[in-house]
């Protein structure tokens, strides 16, 4: 009854996107394991017997709570990429790993649950999800050096593949950062001199 007075306007998909916001908090907080249900369903001002309606579990929380949030990072960082390249693409190339570090800075609690997910539990689908997550930016990245290579920006002979995996490799060191909680320690000058590096290989590669 106290829960239907808390949100009684609540239903259905709204219901499920509270869940998932304030379940988002716990497990950033508290990480997979050390999360209870009796926690999960009282930051939502719910029961236990809701929160398994919606979601039938934690584990299953947990990942509904992981792909909301890789969806989330990627639409931040898509958008951030894509301005750029919109207007000048070679900017967006220089400032691919600047723009994935404040993408993640803008949502610190959030990708350090994302990014530790694979440690935190040794589900498959967890590994799933992150290995979905990182094929996502492999296709963001790729895309952008293939309009790069047809207008001439890069060299023609570009290994479009090779490229690519080498912006992800720096992507993923920065991800190492963010696991350890020193995305800070990794100021923007830094990050700009390796992109230049790089994006300067390419292009007379």
């Amino acid at each position: 009854m106290a829960e239907q007075e808390k949100h009684p306007r609540l239903r259905g998909a709204q219901r499920k996107a509270l869940i998932l916001e304030q379940s988002k908090k716990v497990f950033a907080r508290k990480g997979y394991l050390a999360a209870s249900t009796g926690e999960l369903a009282r930051a939502s001002g719910i029961s236990e017997p809701i929160l398994y309606k919606h979601f039938g579990s934690k584990r299953k929380l947990y990942l509904a709570v992981l792909a909301d949030l890789s969806e989330e990072f990627m639409q931040r960082l898509r958008g951030l990429v894509e301005r750029r390249a919109a207007r000048d693409l070679l900017d967006s190339l220089s400032n691919l790993m600047l723009d994935y570090r404040n993408a993640a800075m803008a949502d610190h609690d959030n990708i350090h649950l994302l990014l530790n997910a694979a440690l935190e539990s040794d589900d498959p689908e967890v590994a799933q999800l992150t290995q979905a997550h990182n094929r996502l930016m492999y296709t963001l990245v790729h895309g952008l050096l293939q309009q790069a290579r047809e207008q001439g920006l890069v060299s023609s002979q570009l290994d479009l593949s090779a490229a690519t995996w080498g912006y992800l490799s720096f992507l993923f060191a920065l991800q190492y950062r963010g696991r350890a909680n020193m995305f800070e320690e990794f100021n923007e000058q830094a990050i700009r001199e390796i992109n230049r590096l790089w994006l300067q290989a390419l292009r007379s590669g």
